[in-house]
């Protein structure tokens, strides 16, 4: 389900050919679309932290390759603006971290991260345009923390970073549709489902 329609996007800096009108790619990419979706169900449930929603999804469905015991931890430490702090959205962290994750290079030297950096601005830019801020204490300063309130407009900023930021990736690797983890974007668990992953996970412990 989606409240908002989101901003065109635009690759600045870069000869890369501009990415696809995210409002365009809701309403007629199925890859995204499902991204989106499937982020926002994880977080809607409390199964996941807006960042590590954004990254897993991201990870899983565009066929990435860092194990879900992995990926998880990774993002754990930005939610609610890093650790609670209410600095940058923990959405957009995730969004960046898998920029990083799938056009980043390994090895030194500055100039090997240019893909990735261009990327992650281009992110910032266009969430910031569309929501009027990145930082979390301003994004959710008119709701009440923890309410239903809070839970609904951070699924909604969360689903968004993952629709933006797979977009962008999809602009400069569209190999990665044919790696896409179908039936785990499919998915949607109930709330009763998703209490019971959480409770099974906890006993885990």
């Amino acid at each position: 389900m989606r409240s908002k329609k989101l901003n065109k996007l635009k690759v600045i800096g870069t000869s890369r050919p501009p990415a696809a009108s995210i409002t365009k790619a809701l309403d007629s990419d199925p890859l995204v679309e499902h991204i989106h979706n499937r982020t926002a169900n994880l977080f809607r449930t409390q199964q996941l932290w807006c960042s590590e929603a954004v990254l897993c999804v991201l990870n899983r469905g565009l066929g990435g390759e860092l194990p879900n015991d992995l990926v998880v931890p990774l993002g754990a430490g930005f939610g609610e603006g890093i650790g609670g702090s209410g600095c940058t959205c923990g959405a957009l962290s995730g969004g960046a971290m898998a920029i990083g994750l799938f056009c980043g290079a390994a090895g030194t030297g500055l100039h090997r991260s240019r893909n990735a950096r261009t990327l992650s601005r281009q992110l910032h830019d266009h969430f910031k345009a569309q929501y009027g801020s990145t930082c979390c204490r301003i994004l959710t300063k008119q709701v009440l923390r923890g309410s239903d309130g809070h839970f609904e407009l951070c699924t909604e900023l969360a689903a968004g970073a993952a629709a933006l930021t797979a977009t962008l990736i999809l602009s400069i690797q569209p190999e990665r549709r044919d790696r896409a983890d179908w039936h785990y974007l499919r998915q949607e668990d109930s709330r009763v489902k998703a209490r019971l992953k959480i409770v099974g996970d906890f006993l885990k412990r």
